[in-house]
């Protein structure tokens, strides 16, 4: 049996998983891994079921414990039958994450370190972010082009540090525009306290994309598979490098909002509805509606805040190649996803009073990029399995 472990294992890691343990009893395979090298949440874990498969014939019943910055996030059951797969995913990760504990405790294995641990290895992501203002009076667009590479670490479970600046590459820009200037997009420390079952919870501390800084805390209640709600929090305040200074205000702006946020399989629609004070103290709503075509999302909102209206849409498309080997302590990459947000009104009180206005509390955060929803998990899983999709 220990052979065999061993085996499954290298199969993962030769695949390009990490913090990996595996262990086989009878026809069924159970195993520990995160996806550090696949696009997109479904592949990986498909190359992971797939790579196991190869691995042993034998084995007919794959049980994953999936990780994300080394904290459990969803337990994925995949059984294969003569013809088609079938697979099951579920966020009671707490029952499996203790049998593969004892397991290796039982084998003598457990001062040993996780296989390819990813604690301390650097990731040098390089976002390009895109600005597109066309609501100006004296030209006809305020266009910029920026390199925003993102120097992140693992340094404990469930932890991940975030430094990204933002530099200006191209634009046409007025020279009292403070983002003529190199500006401090996310400093931050990002933690997961509670991801079992039904609840998950993270805090981030520093400064956060769209000049804002502070702190910012997530709580969700998974419902069902389809459904959840959620409330995120946060308390900042205003900071901005300009000619001759570092400005910086008191992190006074309240920001709470209650969500409500549903996937429907059938037509692979996402739906979120978003209520409380946006950044700037503005009393409103926010409703999305996101299309998935697997890793492709295209989504469209609305806002209505303060007696104002405004609406627009959004999309992400895949930017890099489906794997990205990541060899090393140093590794550098492009993202995953390029994302984008276009407002279609945004003058008068609505531009001048910062209205319906969010900040990112991490560099990649999209409605594509760390999305562990289950009935989509499933869905596509079965679907890549299959060979519907690659």
């Amino acid at each position: 049996m220990g052979q065999a472990q061993n085996e499954y294992e290298r199969c993962l890691q030769k695949a390009g998983f990490e913090n990996v343990a595996a262990y086989a009893s009878h026809d069924t395979l159970t195993a520990t891994l995160e996806n550090t090298n696949y696009r997109g949440n479904y592949r990986g874990i498909g190359q992971a079921i797939k790579a196991l498969s190869a691995c042993d014939a034998q084995i007919k019943v794959f049980r994953l414990l999936v990780q994300e910055y080394q904290k459990p996030q969803v337990v994925v059951q995949a059984t294969r039958t003569s013809e088609l797969w079938s697979v099951q995913v579920d966020y009671d990760t707490q029952q499996l994450e203790q049998q593969i504990l004892t397991h290796r405790s039982a084998t003598a294995a457990r001062n040993e370190e996780m296989k390819t641990s990813t604690t301390g290895k650097i990731d040098v992501v390089l976002h390009p972010i895109f600005s597109f203002d066309n609501h100006k009076l004296d030209k006809l667009a305020e266009v910029c082009f920026f390199l925003a590479p993102s120097i992140e670490t693992t340094l404990w479970r469930g932890n991940r540090i975030y430094l990204q600046p933002i530099i200006p590459l191209a634009h046409n820009l007025t020279k009292s525009n403070p983002d003529r200037r190199v500006q401090l997009g996310v400093l931050a420390v990002r933690q997961e306290w509670l991801n079992q079952k039904r609840w998950y919870l993270s805090t981030t501390l520093g400064s956060f994309l769209y000049n804002r800084y502070g702190v910012n805390a997530e709580l969700a209640y998974h419902y069902n598979h389809q459904l959840d709600f959620g409330v995120r929090l946060g308390l900042t305040g205003e900071q901005l490098l300009l000619p001759n200074k570092w400005q910086t205000t008191a992190p006074n702006k309240f920001h709470g909002m209650a969500n409500v946020n549903f996937y429907h399989p059938a037509t692979s629609l996402q739906a979120k509805l978003s209520a409380g004070s946006f950044v700037y103290g503005d009393i409103g709503v926010r409703a999305d509606l996101v299309r998935h075509f697997g890793e492709f999302t295209v989504g469209v909102y609305g806002i209505y805040t303060d007696g104002e209206k405004n609406a627009g849409f959004n999309f992400a498309l895949p930017l890099s190649t489906r794997r990205q080997l990541r060899r090393g302590q140093v590794r550098i990459r492009f993202p995953q996803y390029f994302t984008w947000e276009y407002s279609m009104l945004n003058y008068y009180r609505y531009a001048f009073e910062h209205m319906g206005q969010d900040y990112k509390e991490r560099p990649d955060k999209s409605f594509t990029t760390h999305y562990w929803q289950a009935a989509y998990l499933q869905q596509y899983i079965t679907r890549f399995l299959n060979g519907v999709i690659r």
